[in-house]
C-alpha cells in the first residue's frame, strides 16, 4: 500500500509539457509529505509508471526532467465520462450531477497548490486569480467523474464555488465519506 500512495504522490508532483521536474526535486516534495525513499528508487518507479502512464523524460541535459505527455488527459487511468448512479453510505443510490456537459467552474484553492496548479493546469482556459490568502481557479470544464475525482484528491485544499450542481456533488461525497469515518 504504500508504494501506491508514493506512485499517487509522485504523479501529482509531475506537470505536463514543457513543464518538468527533476528526480531530486521530486524526492524533496515526497519527503516534504512524510515520504523518505533514496533517489534510485525514485528513478525505478518512475521507470515503472512510464509503463502506464502517459510520462517522458527529457535527457537532453542532466538532471533529466520528467513530465507527462502535453496532451495528457487529467487522470490518464480514469476513462469513464461520467458516472449516472453512486451509492451513498447508507446503501441508498442518488442520480449524479455529473452530466459531461461542458461548463465554467470556479474553485477556491489553499495557496499551497498555486505552484502545481500553474505548472500543470487543469486545461488551457485555466485562469488564477489571487485572493488574499486563497486564490480563486476559473476553467471551462466537462461535468465528469474525472473533474471529481480530481477535485476529490485535493481534499480540504479546493473548495467549488461553481456551478453549485458541482459544489453539491462534492459536498455530497464529503458527506458520505464523514458517514463512514464518524458515524459508527
Amino acid at each position: 500500500m504504500q508504494t501506491v500512495l508514493r506512485y499517487l504522490l509522485m504523479l501529482r508532483h509531475i506537470p505536463k509539457q514543457p513543464q518538468k521536474i527533476d528526480v531530486n526535486t521530486l524526492r524533496e516534495r515526497l519527503a516534504e509529505q512524510g515520504v523518505d525513499v533514496s533517489v534510485r528508487t525514485i528513478q525505478r518507479n518512475l521507470v515503472e509508471l512510464s509503463e502506464v502512464f502517459p510520462l517522458t523524460t527529457d535527457e537532453r541535459n542532466k538532471p533529466f526532467g520528467w513530465s507527462l505527455l502535453a496532451d495528457a488527459p487529467l487522470l490518464p487511468l480514469v476513462t469513464d465520462g461520467g458516472i449516472t448512479r453512486r451509492q451513498n453510505g447508507n446503501g441508498a443510490s442518488h442520480a449524479s450531477r455529473l452530466t459531461g456537459e461542458r461548463v465554467q467552474i470556479e474553485l477556491n484553492c489553499d495557496m499551497a497548490l498555486q505552484p502545481e496548479l500553474e505548472a500543470c493546469p487543469l486545461n488551457n482556459s485555466q485562469k488564477l486569480k489571487m485572493l488574499g490568502d486563497k486564490f480563486s481557479l476559473q476553467a471551462e470544464a466537462e461535468l465528469s467523474t474525472e473533474l471529481l475525482v480530481w477535485i476529490l484528491s485535493y481534499g480540504a485544499q479546493i473548495e467549488v464555488v461553481a456551478p453549485m450542481s458541482l459544489r453539491t456533488e462534492v459536498a455530497e461525497h464529503a458527506e458520505a465519506m464523514y458517514r463512514y469515518y464518524f458515524d459508527q
